[in-house]
């Protein structure tokens, strides 16, 4: 990202997008009771996947 491009968000004149590929676990325990062979699979997760910002 170039600094232009931080600018250009951060003054208003480009909208801040983006969203999470993969979802964030509340906890290790949350990891470790999760079946390891199955993507987003936490029971409650803290940010699950597509979380972020979206026009």
């Amino acid at each position: 990202m170039s600094d232009e491009a931080l600018l250009d968000v951060l003054f208003g004149r480009a909208p801040s997008t983006g969203t999470l590929p993969f979802e964030l676990p509340r906890s290790m325990a949350a990891v470790e009771a999760s079946r390891e062979d199955v993507p987003n699979d936490t029971a409650d997760p803290l940010f699950p996947n597509g979380h972020g910002l979206t026009l």
